[in-house]
């Protein structure tokens, strides 16, 4: 298949191009044009330039010759623009795969993908923007905590754990929340899969229904090379760093399965778990 790739540059979209071009697939990336004029994406046979928060580009961007879409970018978080982009692919007669993340759920101690939207305040508009992508018969790939490569929050709480010679995580108090988690690799090869044979359905991306906190910034202490210790960290005081919607997010306890799935595509992750990872693997290098 010919597929557009929104977000190609970014953390999960390098992925994704990876996965899709392994598969036999050729990649449209949809990006910014270079400062120098260059190409962004190598592996793409095509680059078509725009900015998703101007859906006219993107509308431009989806010509006859797509055959699916995949939206791995980051949105505004303002409603109204948001909703034009979404609705520029739902309405492209394309196959869209959309990436949301489980923080759609809120705060839950066992979230399936029949499990309603109950959405902390960070990501409000995506209850919309799924709707829409189902609507018009596409995919919704909601992930985990991604980790992998040495990126993502882990990266930060391994930055954090540097800087303060212990591990720390966010806390409002109370017992120690646990997060969901996947590897990006794993994760570029289930909405890969979702492209290929996906239908309107809601898919979760988790490799580990529920990891602790206090253990995950425990391993980025030791990936630090400091104290192998975990220190909460005030919701208050962490605000104050990475802001209101941020702080809190990484606050919230969740356990989300992904077994429908798993059983739905025939998805296997692979990579090590996100400890493992952190005190051995990419973050450790």
């Amino acid at each position: 298949m010919k597929v557009l790739v929104a977000g190609a540059t970014g953390y999960i979209g390098t992925a994704v191009v990876e996965r899709l071009v392994e598969r036999g697939h050729e990649v449209i990336a949809f990006v910014r044009p270079a400062a120098g004029g260059g190409r962004r994406v190598p592996a793409a046979v095509e680059e078509r330039y725009g900015d998703l928060a101007d859906a006219s580009t993107l509308q431009a961007a989806i010509t006859a010759d797509i055959d699916a879409i995949v939206h791995a970018g980051q949105l505004t978080g303002e409603q109204g623009t948001d909703l034009a982009t979404i609705a520029a692919l739902a309405g492209s007669g394309k196959k869209v795969v959309y990436v949301s993340g489980v923080w759609v759920l809120g705060e839950t101690d066992g979230a399936d993908e029949d499990s309603p939207a109950n959405p902390i305040p960070l990501v409000a508009y995506r209850p919309e923007v799924e709707r829409l992508v189902l609507d018009g018969g596409g995919s919704v790939v909601r992930p985990g905590i991604v980790y992998g490569r040495g990126a993502g929050i882990p990266a930060l709480l391994r930055g954090q754990a540097a800087q303060r010679g212990t591990g720390v995580y966010v806390s409002a108090g109370g017992e120690t929340p646990t997060w969901t988690f996947v590897h990006v690799d794993d994760l570029g090869e289930l909405i890969v899969t979702a492209v290929e044979k996906g239908g309107a359905a809601i898919y979760h991306a988790v490799s580990e229904e529920a990891v602790s906190v206090a253990t995950v910034a425990e391993a980025a202490a030791r990936s630090a090379g400091v104290k192998e210790t975990a220190e909460p960290w005030p919701l208050e005081e962490a605000a104050g760093l990475l802001g209101e919607g941020f702080a809190h997010a990484l606050s919230i306890s969740q356990r989300v399965s992904a077994a429908r799935t798993r059983e739905a595509l025939g998805w296997t992750p692979v990579r090590p778990g996100v400890v493992a990872d952190l005190a051995e693997g990419s973050y450790a290098e």
